[in-house]
C-alpha cells in the first residue's frame, strides 16, 4: 500500500471521485458515531459535529432537489428552443 501516493491524491482532490456525496456524509456519520469520547468536552464536540452533519445532509438534499428542478427547466427551454 503506497501511503505517499494516497496522501498526494487526497491532497490534490483526486481520491474516490466516483463516491457520491451522500455516501461520504454517511461514512463521516458512522465514524463520528463510533467514537467513544472520554470527557464531557469531547462528547459535546462529537454531538455538535453530528448535529452539523445533519444540517449539511439536509442542505445537500435541498440543493440536489433544486439542481434537479433547474435541469428539468433547462431541458424544457432547450426543447422549446429546438422547435423554433
Amino acid at each position: 500500500m503506497d501511503f505517499g501516493n494516497m496522501t498526494r491524491k487526497f491532497l490534490m482532490g483526486e481520491w474516490n471521485s466516483s463516491v457520491s456525496t451522500t455516501a461520504r456524509i454517511a461514512s463521516i456519520k458512522e465514524a463520528l458515531q463510533s467514537l467513544k469520547p472520554r470527557t464531557k468536552g469531547e462528547k459535546q464536540r462529537v454531538e455538535l459535529a453530528l448535529e452539523n452533519l445533519t444540517h449539511v445532509r439536509r442542505e445537500h438534499r435541498k440543493l440536489k432537489e433544486q439542481v434537479n428542478i433547474l435541469e428539468e427547466r433547462l431541458q424544457v427551454l432547450e426543447e422549446g428552443r429546438g422547435e423554433s
